[in-house]
């Protein structure tokens, strides 16, 4: 009973309400041709023999009558009266009236056209409440009954067949309820994968956005190793390709299809490091198959390599900086006692030779050491960022002045230039010439060979692509070797002997405080690029 009451109450909904108007369209279609069939019969003399046999005259008149009735209810069924099961009750209870009487033109029930009014039931029980269809097996089983009764009063005989009367009707009741339990079955069926494919439609939709706002690459790749989809973050870390989806991964980035192939001959689990020429963009690649066979595509998560190396870098250090602090403030006071004491050796007149070489040694050393002091603790205290906006124009053109006495230089040996000249980007400016200026003193010390030729040049500008703010700092020296790229932001690390290691370490804790992302750039002509990248303005 719950699952009638369910059923009834499905028949309102919209959709359900479109479904059974098509049924209705369909049941009608066929009382349409049910009747033009019977209407040839009449005509033509073809079809079964005992049609009409025993009362010719009725018998046509009946198959005009039901043709002109099927005709106009056809007709009607395509207005929206708002009427669907006064419709489909008038219909059954035609067919029933015009079957009793063709049983009767035809010799009774054992011509067997009451399986006509068995299938009108099927039809009609799945576009109906259960009361409705109930009582169509009522009517065609009280029309055969009735038709029986009619025959033998006429004939004055006895009411034959009762048997095969009995089992039309049973057979109609059944032919109800069981199509009525189809069509509700049905029903709920198709709202229950109506809702699953919402519901999967919106977890689709769900997934998409978590994946396109993830901060993690992701590339989906198809058997033949072409993008079917990637997120945002993908698509920066590609230097934002025009074309993606549909195109080959090594049309997009041949890095990424180098270390891609490399994966498939020697699978395994481990990120790979994807150097690229994109600024900025050094990435660490992790490939995953999506699927058992090697036909199957390919999962790419894209992360960026200085985020995982600073996250490692943190994780390293964390411990030890604390410690590290502690132990540079207690060494400062005793190195100040020995670097006082050569001093004080150095300006002795006794001094001669020898001795004198050694106290400039101990000299030299003592500063050095002092300046590795002096870095830790700058980092330790990590000072506030004050960041102001700031007119590159007047800016660089003082900074450009004081670093070419503070180092030396000579006026065409440091050069700046804006693109556009009206450019003004947000920074700490005294946090940012710190950078700089350790950045124009890395080129000078490691380019030593160079001289006078040595060109050092300040671009900075806004990039009319992205719309972010940059500074480049680019000297003509010779390249750094692309075995160390990947270390130089590292603390400590260093290729001279009298390095500490930590200039530009320095430089890199300094940008990431102002929010600037630096990266160093090859020059392909020859020379170096350090790059910062402001965020857009």
């Amino acid at each position: 009973m719950r699952a009638d009451r369910l059923a009834d109450r499905l028949i309102v909904m919209p959709e359900v309400y479109s479904r059974h108007k098509r049924l209705m369209h369909l049941y009608f279609t066929y009382r349409v041709m049910l009747a033009v069939g019977l209407v040839v019969f009449a005509a033509t003399g073809i079809g079964p023999s005992f049609l009409g046999t025993v009362a010719p005259k009725l018998h046509i008149i009946t198959v005009l009558v039901y043709f002109i009735l099927t005709i106009a209810s056809l007709g009607l069924s395509f207005f929206d009266l708002e009427a669907m099961e006064l419709e489909y009750s008038f219909a059954m209870i035609v067919d029933s009236i015009v079957i009793a009487i063709l049983l009767y033109t035809s010799g009774g029930p054992q011509s067997g056209l009451g399986i006509l009014l068995g299938i009108s039931i099927a039809f009609g029980a799945q576009g109906m409440p259960s009361r409705t269809a109930m009582f169509s097996a009522a009517v065609a089983t009280a029309a055969i009954f009735i038709e029986s009764w009619v025959a033998s009063t006429i004939n004055d005989t006895p009411i034959r067949h009762f048997s095969l009367l009995a089992m039309l009707g049973v057979s109609y009741f059944i032919l109800a309820y069981l199509s009525r339990e189809l069509s509700t079955r049905t029903l709920l069926s198709e709202r229950l994968v109506k809702q699953q494919g919402k519901d999967i439609a919106d977890l689709t939709e769900l997934n998409e956005q978590v994946i396109h706002h993830m901060q993690t690459g992701v590339v989906i790749l198809d058997a033949e190793d072409r993008i079917k989809m990637l997120n945002d973050a993908a698509w920066q870390f590609l230097d934002r390709p025009i074309s993606t989806v549909g195109y080959a991964v090594k049309q997009i980035n041949p890095e990424l299809e180098k270390a891609l192939q490399d994966w498939k001959k020697q699978p395994s689990s481990r990120q790979r490091h994807v150097h690229t020429q994109i600024e900025g963009n050094d990435l660490m690649v992790k490939f995953q198959r999506l699927g058992e066979n090697e036909d199957s595509g390919t999962l790419i998560f894209l992360d960026d390599a200085s985020r995982a190396a600073e996250a490692a870098q943190q994780l390293k250090l964390a411990s030890l900086g604390t410690l590290v602090a502690s132990i540079a403030h207690e060494i400062r006071n005793p190195l100040g006692a020995i670097g006082h004491a050569s001093q004080l050796l150095q300006e002795s007149e006794e001094l001669q030779g020898t001795d004198r070489r050694m106290a400039e040694i101990i000299d030299k050393n003592t500063a050095r050491l002092n300046e590795v002091i002096e870095n830790i603790l700058s980092l330790s205290r990590q000072r506030s960022v004050k960041p102001e906006k700031i007119r590159l124009e007047l800016w660089l053109a003082k900074l450009t002045r004081e670093l070419m006495l503070n180092h030396g230089l000579g006026e065409n040996q440091i050069v700046h230039y804006l693109s556009p000249q009206d450019t003004s980007l947000v920074f700490d400016p005294q946090q940012l010439s710190q950078v700089i200026n350790a950045l124009v003193d890395n080129a000078v010390k490691h380019q030593p060979e160079k001289g006078e030729k040595l060109v050092i040049t300040i671009a900075g500008g806004v990039d009319s692509n992205t719309g972010d703010g940059y500074i480049e700092v680019i000297d003509n020296g010779s390249n750094i070797p692309p075995d160390i790229i990947d270390k130089l932001f590292d603390p400590f690390f260093t290729t001279s002997n009298e390095g500490t290691g930590l200039g530009l370490y320095v430089v890199k804790e300094l940008c990431d405080a102002n929010n600037i992302r630096i990266s160093y750039i090859p020059v392909s002509a020859g020379g170096n690029c350090f790059k910062l990248k402001f965020p857009r303005q």
